[in-house]
Parts: structure tokens; C-alpha cells; sequence
């Protein structure tokens, strides 16, 4: 292997050329099996081939993982990567980027290698890097190491397919010390392992190359404490936030286990945004709206496609870039769940309210019944105004967007589908649901040229169901000339200025008009499909 983009040097060469992030350097890579690990140079971008790890089935125990960044270095290198993502503009997304990669399927580990372009991504919080808790076997000895990800900031609707996918192989990582940890002995615990100095995990110039003829490197200082799952949850003990809220004015992440059912329990991870005044006297006598964003296919939180580093949706730009609109960054709580990754993908995704692959998906009550748990939850916690709830959504987002608004009428005060497509179901029965007992204002957003989710049938719908709805139903059409499938409307709806030739910017009207939506009663509670059907709601 060499430390470079993986197409460097290959016959066809690198297709970025000049353009590809880092520079096409010719570092050599070791490969030499130390214990059970291969040490490989700092800065490789290849995977680490390791001995196979504990079975991913039975019983599962969590692992979270705090790094502090107290003792973070003021060095060149960190201010010039956080220069390369754009902290000029960003200004929350702390001074470097932390994954997590070990041997278990959760971290990353993929046909006896630790692949970094997996793992888990610890998240920024404006004092420390803390990770999501990831589900581990029970009992198992594990290791780990935190890599600093190097790689600029990008855009999956600018860069789709495998476009997308080479950006990532151009990237470097920088290893920190292997770290050993026992999992906890008993399902449902948590094991929280805390790294109080950022500088101890790059020990020896952060290179594994200089162990390769010697003793692996001691462990850096940890702190480990153990607790039942419940302790850390955001709603593990009750209706009410056990942990702390976020700052006004910031986000935080959290996980959240859904009501268990037959289908088992999903796990969300979430994003939740508090505006300035929450709190406050500003605070609305009513109470906040709030806006629940759905991300699109692959988003995540935690990895790659990261909703902080590489989207344009809100949570990217409420982390204090200049172009949030003022009234998403100044008048909502935001709602930014995770998608669970589903295990009969096998590729690290999963589609909202879905089980499988799409065209062999069926309907996931389970899924259901977490979003609408974590929606009251969130609301009862947070002074929001129940009637004040909308839901946008992006791409396969705007499909689960549709499909709530369908499923759960008189519950939402608005809905606004960007990129949308509706193709799993009869869409005859998705405009009944939509139209026959509630009046739903819905805003839509769509490239005329998108060839990943076609214009054709949306624009359909529309007509549909301006035809038949009793509300208000708006289309905002263009033509996406930024990207190379047409499929980047994110940028329309949420950005307050054009950031892209020719691209319209209709975010502050968007978040004024969804911020004048209310219902005209309390809300009607969510009938999920298990309840409602009694056959897991396929």
C-alpha cells in the first residue's frame, strides 16, 4: 500500500488531478503483523487487516467514548485542516474530526480488516469529542483506535455516486495508540470510556510505523466507568431529558431507544438544536415550533456522509454558518434523528420506515413507534408548541416525510418534501391519507433535471393534490445546474444565499412560512401501524 489516493499512480491515474484534496505523496506502508494488529503508517489510507473479532450476534453490551480537548495543540497542521474544512464558515465543528475504529462490526471491522472508511464518528460538543453509544458483544475483549479523519468539507448532492466515493478514498487518517478495553459482562450495560489528554493518543509523532520494530506503546491515560443502559439515554429513566440540554443557541446528540415491540427495539440517534432565547423570556407564551428534518440516504450522524461535515441541511448550518436562515436559527427546536442502519443491507444504511432493500422493503413499525416516542419525548421536554410541529425531509427523507404525514393526519402543522419521491406504495392511497381528514399545508421542492428521484411523478402528485386538498399545496421547481445529477434541491430550501451559480435561495421565506403554521386543534396523537393493524404493519 501506499500512503496516497488510492488511484494515484494507478493506470487511469487519479480523475481530481490537482483538484483531489491531499497532495499524491509515495510514503510507504507497512504491513507487518505486530500481536494482533498490522501497524501501518500514520497517514495511510489503506485498511488494517486484523485477526477475525468476537461474533457481531448475541448479546449486546454498549461502548461510549469521550475525548476531552483540554490539552489540544495550537499547531499548524490542525489549523491548516480546520482551514481546509471551512471553520472559516463553520465555526462549531471543533479542531479536528474523530472516528472511532476497532474490531467489531460496529467499528468499522469488515472482512478482517478495521475499515476506516467506516467506524463510528465521535461528535464535537464544544468542550469534547463524545461518541453515540455503539452496540458491542457482551463480555468480549475489544480494541480500538480514534483516527483523526483529514478531508475537506464536500457535498453529496454535488458529488453523487461514485464521484462521491473517490473523495473518500483520497483521504488520510492519523492513528492514535491502540486502546484495550474489556466489554461489560451483562446485556443492557454501558461501559463509557473517557480520555482526558487528546495529545496522549498521538503519542510517538502518531505513527504505528514507529512500533513496527518494537513493543506496542502503552495505553494513554482512560478513566472507565460502567452503568446501566438507561443512564445513558436521553429518556432512559422517563418522559423527561436525563441528560443535560443543550446550550441555547447549540446541538447536541443523544441515543434513544424506542418502546419495545416484537419487531425489537430501534435505536435512534438524534441531533437536537435549542434556539438562543430558549429558556429565556423570549421564549413564545405557547411554546417553541419545531422542525423535524429527515435526512436523505446514507446521512448519518455518526460516519460517513456526516450530516455535519458533508450535507446541506440544517444541522450542517446551525453550527454558525452565516447562511442559516434567521428563522431556523432564531425561532425553531430542530429535530434531527438518525436513520438506523439496517443489518440486512450489509452496506452501513438503512431507508426510513423500511425494512430491507427498497424494492424488497416492507413497512418497520418498530421504526414507527421510536420517531413517534422520540417526538413527544423531545416536545414534553423542550416547550413545544404540539401544534407547531412540521416535518422537512430530503430525498429518501422526504419519502418518510410524506409517509408520517399520511400515516399520522391532524398531527403536523405543515410538511415541506425536498427532492421527494413516492414509489413503494400505491400513490392513490398516499393522497387519500393526505387529503381526506386534514387540511396539511405542504411545500415542495424539486429539480427538474433530477435523475435520481424523477421530477415526472412529483410534479404529478402536486397536481394531485392541489386538485383535491382543502390546503395549501406550493411547488418550487428549478433546474439544479451545480451538480452533476440534479438531485442537490437541499440547497434552495435551506440556504438563505445563493451559494452556487443560478441556485435560488428561498430559505428565509421557507422557515418564515413554516413558522405561521399551526393547527386549528390539539393535535391528534400518532396511530402506529402495529397498533392500528395488528400485523407488524407490513
Amino acid at each position: 500500500g501506499r500512503s496516497k489516493c488510492h488511484h494515484f499512480g494507478s493506470a487511469g491515474g487519479c480523475w481530481f488531478g490537482d483538484r483531489c484534496y491531499f497532495a499524491h505523496d509515495r510514503r510507504d506502508c507497512t504491513t507487518e503483523a505486530k500481536t494482533d494488529v498490522v501497524v501501518c503508517d500514520a497517514d495511510c489510507t489503506a485498511d488494517m487487516e486484523v485477526a477475525a473479532p468476537a461474533t457481531d450476534v448475541g448479546p449486546k453490551a454498549g461502548l461510549r467514548v469521550v475525548v476531552s480537548a483540554s490539552d489540544v495543540p495550537d499547531d499548524q497542521r490542525l489549523r491548516d485542516l480546520a482551514r481546509r474544512r471551512g471553520r472559516a464558515r463553520h465555526l462549531n465543528t471543533g479542531p479536528a474530526r474523530l472516528r472511532l475504529v476497532g474490531d467489531v462490526p460496529t467499528l468499522g471491522f469488515d472482512d478482517g480488516y478495521w475499515d476506516t472508511q467506516y467506524g463510528s464518528d465521535l461528535i464535537w460538543d464544544g468542550k469534547q469529542w463524545a461518541s453515540l453509544i455503539v452496540d458491542v458483544p457482551v463480555g468480549v475483549d475489544l480494541e480500538f483506535c480514534i483516527l483523526q479523519v483529514e478531508q475537506c468539507e464536500s457535498h453529496p448532492g454535488v458529488l453523487q455516486g461514485t464521484r462521491r466515493c473517490y473523495i473518500h478514498d483520497s483521504r488520510h487518517f492519523a492513528w492514535s495508540v491502540p486502546i484495550r478495553i474489556r466489554a461489560p459482562q451483562k446485556e443492557g450495560r454501558v461501559l463509557e470510556v473517557h480520555l482526558p489528554s487528546f495529545t496522549a493518543l498521538w503519542a510517538s509523532e502518531s505513527s504505528w510505523a514507529h512500533w513496527e520494530s518494537g513493543p506496542t506503546p502503552p495505553p494513554p491515560p482512560m478513566s472507565l466507568h460502567e452503568g446501566v443502559r438507561e443512564d445513558f439515554l436521553a429518556f432512559g429513566r422517563g418522559p423527561q431529558l436525563g441528560l443535560p440540554l443543550p446550550p441555547p443557541g447549540q446541538q447536541r446528540c443523544y441515543t434513544f431507544d424506542g418502546p419495545r415491540s416484537s419487531d425489537g427495539v430501534s435505536t435512534l440517534g438524534f441531533c437536537l438544536y435549542l434556539p438562543p432565547g430558549h429558556g429565556s423570556d423570549e421564549a413564545p407564551s405557547g411554546g417553541w415550533p419545531m422542525v423535524l428534518f429527515l435526512h436523505s440516504m446514507h446521512g448519518r450522524l455518526d460516519g460517513d456522509m456526516n450530516l455535519f461535515y458533508e450535507s446541506d441541511t440544517p444541522v450542517r448550518l446551525l453550527q454558525g454558518d452565516p447562511d442559516c436562515p434567521a428563522a431556523l436559527r432564531e425561532r425553531f427546536v430542530v429535530l434531527s434523528p438518525q436513520c438506523p442502519a439496517d443489518q440486512d443491507r450489509q452496506d452501513g444504511g438503512g431507508i426510513w420506515l423500511r425494512h430491507g432493500w427498497y424494492e424488497e422493503s416492507t413497512f418497520a413499525p418498530d421504526m414507527e413507534a421510536a420517531l413517534a416516542a422520540l417526538i413527544t419525548s423531545v416536545a414534553g421536554s423542550c416547550d413545544v408548541d404540539t401544534r407547531r410541529i412540521s416535518v422537512v425531509g430530503s430525498s429518501m427523507g422526504a419519502y418518510a416525510a410524506l409517509e408520517l404525514s399520511a400515516r399520522w393526519p391532524g398531527f403536523f402543522a405543515a410538511a415541506a418534501p425536498i427532492a421527494a419521491h413516492y414509489d413503494l406504495d400505491p400513490v392513490e392511497a398516499l393522497i387519500e391519507r393526505l387529503v381526506q381528514t386534514q387540511q396539511l399545508p405542504m411545500w415542495f421542492f424539486h429539480a427538474k433535471n433530477d435523475e435520481m428521484c424523477p421530477y415526472g411523478p412529483i410534479e404529478a402528485l402536486v397536481v394531485e393534490l392541489r386538485r383535491r386538498s382543502r390546503a395549501e399545496v406550493r411547488m418550487t421547481s428549478f433546474v439544479d445546474t451545480w451538480s452533476n445529477q440534479g438531485h442537490c434541491a437541499d440547497r434552495v430550501p435551506f440556504f438563505s444565499k445563493p451559494v452556487s451559480p443560478g441556485q435560488p435561495a428561498l430559505a428565509d421565506a421557507v422557515f418564515e412560512w413554516l413558522a405561521a403554521q399551526r393547527l386549528g386543534a390539539a393535535p391528534r396523537p400518532p396511530r402506529l401501524a402495529a397498533e392500528a393493524l395488528g400485523d407488524g404493519g407490513q
